[in-house]
């Protein structure tokens, strides 16, 4: 008797759903027959037996989940090592082993990997998402994985993220998993106000008119409850880079403060971060958040939305344009505006008006 075990179908999946068996109790297969289709978060892999025999017992009816590496199915008979393979015609002694490369999850479309090869980056603790294949039909080779490995050991020791960029980066995993994002760019002139130079307050007193005027993004979502949250006060988070990370502080009730006290509580908050002596409360309950990545660089952006709101401004560099104006060209003060949504919440009728209505008070 010889049991096979749910193998590992790609990339350290922990289980599979059974789809359809492709044999019953009492069949006589052989090595590479089907056995079964498993579906797994990424496909829909068809298992092929590495042995001969009859089918004594099958572990799981359709649609049963399956941890990797528990037993699959039974054999009588034939009793032909077991390779620990998916898919590829496995023989034993001194006949060729053809394997069958595989596709790699997190890859665009037609990047593949034998299973030689993938248990080889396994080993050298290679992520098969970062290399570059060279084989042909867009197939990683032993040597691109050899060679991903050495470019790791020359980049330096790993440093692990801790603290504020930890929680960055989780943040940042949480919304390229949830949000189905989508962000819309335009271009609004401020020439009649530039001079004053305060943008921040002048951003923040648009986005508070906005919000009242298309409430759906200021407000939270719940993926699990599918269900959104308006909130009537404006609690905006202000994106502030640091040597620490990135810190997203958030002035509570804006729209209940004025120019002076709007700035006044900016300047608290960014010395606050500069010293690390911000409140984790400080941090907590935002709205709606704005990023002004322009006062560095950059034009137009994609902004991440912080789960679990719905809405991200992004504000470019100011630039100078040519622009006509009562049928003549002058050369006005441009400020690029990027707004980012999220779809599942928000609809792009709301989210193009909430821009225009912050555009109109720009001007």
């Amino acid at each position: 008797m010889k049991t096979f075990h749910l193998p590992d179908l790609g990339e350290g999946l922990p289980d599979g759903e059974i789809t359809k068996w492709h044999v019953n109790v009492g069949d006589v297969i052989k090595i590479d027959d089907p056995l079964v289709s498993i579906e797994t978060a990424k496909a829909v892999v068809e298992v092929p037996s590495p042995f001969s025999g009859k089918v004594a017992k099958l572990y799981g009816a359709e649609g049963d989940i399956i941890p990797t590496g528990s037993p699959l199915v039974d054999v009588e008979g034939d009793e032909k090592k077991d390779s620990g393979t998916v898919a590829g015609e496995i023989k034993v002694g001194n006949e060729v082993i053809a394997e069958k490369a595989t596709s790699i999850g997190n890859r665009a479309t037609g990047i593949k990997v034998l299973p030689a090869v993938r248990a080889l980056a396994k080993k050298l603790n290679v992520d098969l998402n970062m290399v570059v294949p060279s084989g042909s039909d867009g197939t990683i080779t032993a040597e691109d994985v050899k060679k991903a490995s050495e470019n790791l050991q020359s980049a330096g020791p790993l440093e692990p993220l801790k603290g504020v960029r930890r929680a960055m980066a989780m943040a940042m995993s949480q919304s390229h998993a949830e949000v189905v994002a989508v962000t819309i760019h335009d271009d609004v002139d401020i020439t009649s106000w530039v001079k004053e130079k305060d943008f921040t307050v002048r951003v923040i007193l648009a986005m508070i008119k906005a919000c009242q005027k298309e409430p759906a993004l200021n407000a939270w979502y719940d993926g699990q409850a599918m269900g959104r949250r308006l909130l009537s006060q404006v609690n905006i988070g202000l994106a502030m880079d640091s040597h620490d990370g990135l810190f997203v502080p958030v002035i509570k009730d804006a729209q209940e403060k004025n120019p002076q006290q709007l700035r006044s509580e900016i300047e608290t908050l960014k010395e606050q971060v500069s010293s690390r002596t911000i409140a984790p409360k400080a941090l907590q309950g935002a709205s709606i958040v704005l990023s002004n990545y322009g006062k560095f660089a950059g034009r137009y952006a994609n902004p991440i939305i912080v789960v679990p709101t719905v809405a991200i401004l992004g504000v470019g560099a100011l630039r100078e344009q040519v622009l006509p104006i009562n049928g003549k060209p002058e050369v006005r003060s441009v400020l690029p505006l990027s707004l980012s949504f999220d779809h599942r919440a928000v609809t792009g009728g709301e989210a193009t008006r909430f821009l225009a209505v912050m555009m109109d008070a720009l001007k």
